[in-house]
């Protein structure tokens, strides 16, 4: 199973991050100029100078034992050894260079992997129950629903210039244990007269300012899944707050627009 499709844009990001980081190595782009660049890519600075560290894309902590492999294997030759494992579910390389990402990323992407969308204003890593798939309590496993959105929500440009981070999360049961009432969009399985679909769950998050999400929809088919996202991320990019990141995750939205 491939847990998310590669744009095929993204071969030529990797290129035009390639320049910039050249750019900003030999002096011709400012910090404050590149980091809006390299932050989308999941690529942050460490408290160790010239220390980076790259974040990757696992939707619901999927991998497949040849990309666990190789995530390994680059971390062994061009950063510490030991890989981190996020709380949404991805995987992180420390103590890079950054003139070794380029590398890192061409060769994640030969096995389907990809950075993009690990940090920044964009769509983060999609999360899925952890027992999604094979606990008997669950109407359906949601895992497929989780790669389909993440993969069509990846293509798409505006995917990565958002107000701020967006978060989506998938739970088998109504135990929620995929915490999607925490997560900006949140689908919680469930099934209506045999039909396989989701009550949807808008605005929650964590924080400093933390809230429960609301109700957006008691239930919607699970072919409308795709939709619900889109139509949400729509919202959130022409309305949200740019100018105050602190006040621009998508419940001050809401809770401003009802």
């Amino acid at each position: 199973m491939q847990f998310y499709e590669i744009p095929d844009s993204l071969r030529a990001e990797i290129d035009e991050l390639e320049r910039l980081i050249q750019r900003y190595r030999q002096g011709d782009l400012a910090a404050a100029k590149f980091k809006p660049y390299r932050v989308p890519f999941g690529i942050y600075e460490q408290r160790t100078p010239e220390t980076y560290m790259t974040r990757i894309r696992c939707t619901g902590g999927g991998i497949k034992p040849a990309q666990l492999k190789k995530v390994a294997l680059l971390a062994q030759q061009y950063g510490a050894e030991t890989i981190h494992i996020t709380t949404r579910q991805e995987l992180q390389i420390h103590d890079v260079r950054l003139e070794d990402i380029p590398i890192i990323l061409r060769e994640l992407l030969t096995v389907g992997l990809s950075t993009r969308g690990g940090g920044g204003n964009t769509v983060r890593n999609i999360m899925v129950s952890w027992d999604a798939g094979i606990t008997p309590d669950e109407p359906f496993d949601v895992t497929p629903y989780a790669v389909s959105l993440t993969s069509m929500l990846i293509r798409e440009a505006d995917s990565w210039t958002l107000p701020r981070k967006y978060k989506i999360s998938f739970s088998n049961t109504e135990k929620d244990n995929g915490h999607s009432v925490f997560n900006d969009l949140g689908f919680i399985a469930r099934k209506e007269g045999g039909v396989k679909g989701f009550q949807v769950y808008v605005a929650g998050g964590m924080g400093s300012t933390p809230q429960v999400g609301q109700v957006l929809h008691p239930f919607i088919p699970a072919a409308q899944v795709y939709r619900v996202a889109e139509a949400v991320k729509k919202v959130f990019d022409r309305h949200g707050n740019r100018k105050n990141k602190h006040a621009a995750r998508l419940r001050f939205l809401w809770n401003k627009l009802g």
